[in-house]
């Protein structure tokens, strides 16, 4: 078996996204759903009521009284507030431990840099015709799912990778892909359309790290532009650290300014500090 098939064979066996919570978002998307016939769907996971209350009673959300039950959070969330939740919740198991070891990420830091991309896509989403903040969240906390199940690979040819790229000026990702066959965006899109999320969010993953990806608009180019900031801002970087560079026409297409950038990135600071406890769930 090739490393490739060993890859692809590894993703076939990837752990079902939560049910549950896909189950949930279908019903989000009525706006008829009713508190109690959520809270009757959620309650048979544990782990993701748990974290719903946790979450919700985090600094992040703000909320001006403490939710001490499934129904009460409910109806104290407003829809998209509850959307990201569900999300946020759903996605956490998948990056405890060292999910990051592979690409010399410290345990923890690989859910911060998803986090953080997912907030920073959230608050660029205005820019982008037709890109829900719901979507753009989503699309954010899971565009590098693929490392989680790609990390010790790397970690195994760690070696190779880093000549590849230094020797060829090639970035960490475009040297991933040689070596290996297969690159973590494209796992990530893989592993997604498993979980059969929505066509263009698994673009969005795939294209995450491709040179023209803002020309692409839409949902794909959010997401790559969001994780390139993240990087820029040096919240959880490993070895893979160059991002691909912005291109400033294909920014004016979306009338992003400099000073608008600026602005996102200094709200961001200012947003993970207040999701401290969000990030804190791994």
């Amino acid at each position: 078996m090739s490393r490739v098939d060993e890859i692809l064979a590894l993703a076939d066996h990837v752990p079902p996204f939560p049910k549950v919570a896909q189950q949930v978002m279908k019903m989000l998307e009525d706006e008829n759903s009713k508190a109690g016939d959520l809270a009757k769907v959620i309650q048979y996971d544990a782990s993701i009521t748990a974290n719903i209350l946790k979450t919700c009673n985090a600094a992040y959300y703000g909320l001006s009284r403490k939710v001490t039950s499934l129904e009460d959070a409910l109806v104290v969330l407003g829809q998209e507030m509850l959307k990201d939740i569900m999300i946020t919740s759903s996605s956490v198991k998948f990056y405890k431990g060292k999910a990051g070891e592979g690409y010399l990420l410290d345990e923890g830091d690989l859910w911060k840099h998803a986090v953080a991309v997912a907030i920073m896509a959230k608050l660029l989403s205005p820019h982008f015709e037709g890109v829900e903040k719901g979507a753009a969240f989503t699309a954010g906390l899971l565009h590098d799912i693929g490392k989680r199940f790609l990390s010790s690979f790397v970690g195994n040819e760690f070696k190779k990778i880093m000549d590849e790229a230094h020797g060829e000026s090639t970035s960490f990702f475009e040297a991933e892909q040689k070596v290996l066959g297969i690159s973590h965006a494209e796992l990530g899109g893989l592993i997604l359309e498993k979980w059969e999320f929505d066509p263009e969010m698994v673009a969005a993953v795939k294209k995450h790290h491709e040179h023209f990806a803002l020309r692409e608009g839409g949902l794909v180019a959010l997401v790559a532009l969001s994780n390139t900031l993240v990087i820029s801002m040096g919240i959880g970087v490993g070895a893979d650290g160059l991002a691909s560079p912005m291109e400033g026409d294909a920014l004016q297409r979306f009338g992003i300014t400099n000073a608008e950038l600026e602005k996102a990135m200094s709200e961001l600071w200012f947003e993970l500090e207040k999701a401290e406890e969000m990030i804190n769930l791994v």
